[in-house]
């Protein structure tokens, strides 16, 4: 197993400060293998876009999306809207050429790249909505990032996105004590209520099963999400580690890995 931190793999210990150059390096180490392992994060793309087809106010004239990653939300939104600009975003910056290979040709926008921290970026004005697939839970910041999404929003703007949430990967929490620090969907409602009217609100539960706890490290490396914090295995905490996620949490199907996200469309105040 590989022990630059890319695998989401660690042992016990507290917790450390996100540490954003690393969460980049692991993503970008998994362009390759990203598609292929991200069912999860496809179905709730897919799941996202439907939703936010049950609302008709929600323009696509000007839109950002944030975390764009190797493009399937962004695909998928392509296919399913007449975008007039779309501004995509991502930490990563070599997922843009990937990103413009994947986008139909008959239905390709104006795209204006906007990679980089978010967080840090200025962002366009006047947009009609901001749109976001399981990538806000790697922010350093949503309270104070989301006045200012609400402020590039032109009126009656919308922000539509999904969230990791508590019960993410907690097979694998349960045994390392590593993860992420996951707001409740309670808590993100109420950090969007000072700038936001939530119209809709809904959370879900995915669950994969792979064929060994080895076979769950490579799933977490192959989608990028090992940037947590670095760890280097040794051979015996690797042998207790799958040693116990097979005894207990292992079933006829496999061995789980646990996913829960919400989903958020809220409108400019």
């Amino acid at each position: 197993m590989r022990g630059d931190g890319c695998s989401a793999e660690s042992g016990e210990g507290t917790p450390e400060p996100l540490n954003k150059n690393r969460v980049a390096h692991c993503f970008r180490q998994a362009i390759g293998t990203y598609d292929r392992q991200a069912r999860v994060q496809r179905q709730i793309g897919s799941w996202l876009l439907d939703l936010a087809g049950q609302h008709p106010a929600i323009g696509h004239g000007r839109v950002l999306e944030i975390g764009c990653c190797t493009g399937i939300l962004t695909e998928m939104l392509c296919r399913h809207h007449r975008i007039g600009t779309l501004f995509v975003n991502d930490l990563v910056d070599e997922f843009a050429e990937v990103v413009e290979a994947r986008l139909p040709a008959d239905r390709t926008p104006k795209i204006c790249p906007l990679f980089g921290d978010i967080e840090a970026l200025p962002l366009p004005p006047d947009l009609d909505l901001i749109i976001s697939s399981s990538t806000f839970q790697w922010l350093s910041d949503l309270p104070a990032l989301l006045p200012r999404l609400a402020m590039a929003l032109a009126d009656s703007g919308f922000l539509v996105f999904s969230i990791f949430g508590p019960g993410t990967l907690a097979e694998f929490t349960e045994l390392t004590g590593v993860g992420l620090h996951y707001r409740t969907p309670e808590q993100i409602a109420g950090l969007l209520a000072d700038h936001f009217i939530l119209e809709h609100q809904v959370t879900r539960q995915d669950q994969l099963f792979l064929p060994s706890p080895r076979a769950v490290l490579h799933h977490l490396r192959d989608t990028g999400v090992g940037g947590v914090r670095t760890h280097r295995w040794t051979s015996s905490s690797l042998r207790h580690f799958e040693q116990q996620y097979q005894s207990r949490f292992g079933t006829a199907a496999g061995v789980p890995v646990s996913y829960t996200s919400t989903c958020f469309i809220a409108r400019k105040k």
